[in-house]
């Protein structure tokens, strides 16, 4: 049986989500227990909150600014409700790693480390999920300030250190001293460099380079996530902006994703007036951009 039109979008996600978990959680039973226990909570909620949102607008012929806020508040919230207590799980492993309460033998370290990413992995599910949804539902980013590209690179880098620190690989950024600031939604663009920076470090080999760089001209303002990783072999373009499409990750990464990163990507930048461009070689590495409308610099 279909699930209701409302749902379709969450039960997807769910059901394409179901063999990542369990590759998430494989390696120790008390991983499995409590990543798995996070995802059902994280599922139950948005299915909820998906599921309240649909019974909303049911009968409605038109959607009201009223109602397009209300369901904007739901969705916010349930993003927080969502989020928080993962972030007090990672803060609290984060201390445990930095052996503030007392020291870890190697056998616990490893343990610490392995949930310490899997939370952060699920904080990376459960924000896609949620900008599925949003983005399903016709979210509308706020342009109306701008954003300071060079502070949300270095945000980002800092997201995503520990990933890359796990896989032992580098990651480096590079911008101008003087920078268009250009209006746009700044969570979402740190998720969309979030999720680029996330996909170059998933099909980069151990030990590899991911690189930020931050140019501009007189319209424009280009954000490039590049890798010298395998490269996106005998992949069309388009396909691999279709939701759920995955690209086979580099086998020694552990990671298969969720195959939602670059469908956000494109849905984000596209939002925001600008385009999203790619270019890969085999076995030589993948290049991402963005370009965002550009502003006065500063």
């Amino acid at each position: 049986m279909d699930p209701d039109p409302g749902l379709r979008l969450p039960v997807a996600l769910l059901r394409g989500a179901a063999a990542s978990i369990a590759g998430i959680a494989s390696g120790s039973p008390l991983i499995a227990s409590l990543i798995l226990l996070a995802a059902s909570l994280v599922g139950w909620s948005i299915m909820r909150n998906s599921r309240d949102l649909g019974e909303k607008g049911a009968g409605a012929t038109s959607r009201t600014p009223r109602s397009s806020e209300s369901q904007n508040h739901m969705l916010s919230t349930l993003a927080h409700e969502i989020r928080t207590p993962l972030t007090i799980m990672q803060t609290t492993e984060n201390i445990l790693l930095e052996q503030i309460p007392g020291p870890l033998n190697e056998r616990q370290r490893k343990f610490l480390e392995s949930i310490y990413l899997n939370t952060q992995r699920l904080i990376h599910f459960s924000e896609n999920m949620l900008a599925s949804i949003k983005l399903d539902r016709g979210w509308v980013p706020d342009l109306s300030s701008t954003i300071d590209l060079r502070l949300v690179t270095k945000q980002v880098v800092d997201i995503m250190q520990p990933l890359l620190n796990q896989r032992r690989q580098q990651i480096r950024y590079t911008f101008p001293a003087l920078l268009a600031r250009p209006k746009a939604d700044e969570p979402w663009i740190r998720q969309v460099m979030v999720n680029l920076v996330h996909n170059a470090s998933k099909h980069t080999n151990e030990g590899g380079l991911v690189i930020i760089s931050v140019t501009q001209d007189d319209e424009q303002v280009v954000v490039t996530v590049t890798d010298n990783g395998k490269g996106l072999i005998g992949t069309g373009r388009e396909e691999l902006f279709k939701e759920f499409f995955q690209e086979q990750p580099n086998s020694t990464s552990g990671q298969d994703g969720f195959g939602l990163g670059l469908t956000i990507v494109r849905s984000v930048i596209e939002s925001h007036g600008g385009k999203v461009y790619i270019g890969s070689s085999p076995n030589l590495g993948t290049m991402v951009s963005f370009t965002l409308p550009a502003e006065a610099p500063v």
